[in-house]
């Protein structure tokens, strides 16, 4: 999306807030840190959203009902951006109309289609992969063999991705011996989303989720790909060097202890 582009504003009882439709919220335009989102703070109803806005704090308020309290119509996105939405969803605005900010948002063909059964697909270095969350696996799609197992991956720090490292010829998951002393052939490191990029439906039936909302944050992906990274890139050339140093250290240490002592002279 344009950076550059001037946001919309909206006004809301005499407050302007910036539209932005990248992060599905309202922004103060004095106070850009008070921020009201489209996604948990209203409830979406067709081309509109309500909000039960304070008029005292610029806030959502969801349990007092007193004179400072208004439910508010808010304008879908599609209404008060429509060239926001067509950027970031590559879709011309004239064809925008008539829609829902849902039906934009989300892909509703390959929604229809993953709650028919059909699972999604994921690229791992050239071959499609089926992704069976159920089972916790991941198939080749056209020989349904090999099949990938979801717990031989690491999820990172951040919680948004699975690692591992992956021999190319195998097509499995592997682990590096920690004493290595050479780049092994066909290996490379890969990286997919997690349960929630992998298969938001799924994820949220699993785990009791609002299916809108989650998808609404994460679409379905239409292209799904792991991210594949040379050895070179990781921290197995370092490794690698340790390694060679320890090792070269320690028959420097047995040279020395092997030497023939020096005899005494009477």
């Amino acid at each position: 999306m344009n950076k550059h582009r001037i946001l919309p504003v909206f006004d809301l009882y005499g407050t302007d807030f910036i539209v932005d439709v990248n992060k599905q919220v309202l922004r103060e335009a004095e106070r850009p840190a008070n921020e009201i989102s489209f996604i948990s703070d209203m409830s979406e109803h067709q081309n509109l959203y309500l909000l039960r806005y304070d008029q005292v704090t610029k806030r959502p308020e969801a349990e007092r009902t007193d004179q400072y309290i208004e439910v508010t119509e808010v304008p879908s996105l599609i209404e008060l951006d429509p060239e926001g939405m067509s950027l970031k969803y590559s879709i011309p605005v004239e064809q925008l109309k008539g829609k829902t900010d849902f039906e934009v948002m989300v892909d509703q063909e390959l929604l229809a289609d993953r709650r028919r059964g059909i699972l999604p697909q994921i690229d791992i270095n050239g071959e499609a992969f089926v992704i069976d969350l159920k089972l916790q696996e991941l198939r080749h799609a056209k020989y349904f063999f090999p099949v990938i197992s979801l717990k031989s991956f690491d999820l990172t720090d951040d919680g948004w991705h699975y690692t591992a490292f992956y021999d190319t010829m195998l097509k499995q998951p592997l682990t590096l011996d920690p004493k290595l002393l050479e780049m092994p052939d066909h290996v490379i490191q890969v990286k997919l989303p997690n349960e929630i990029g992998l298969d938001p439906v799924f994820t949220a039936q699993k785990y009791g989720m609002d299916e809108r909302e989650l998808l609404r944050r994460h679409p379905i992906q239409k292209e799904l790909k792991a991210e594949v990274i040379p050895l070179s890139e990781t921290d197995v050339p370092r490794l690698i060097r340790q390694n060679k140093d320890e090792l070269r250290q320690q028959h420097e240490a047995n040279r020395q202890r092997s030497k023939p002592r020096q005899r005494p002279r009477f």
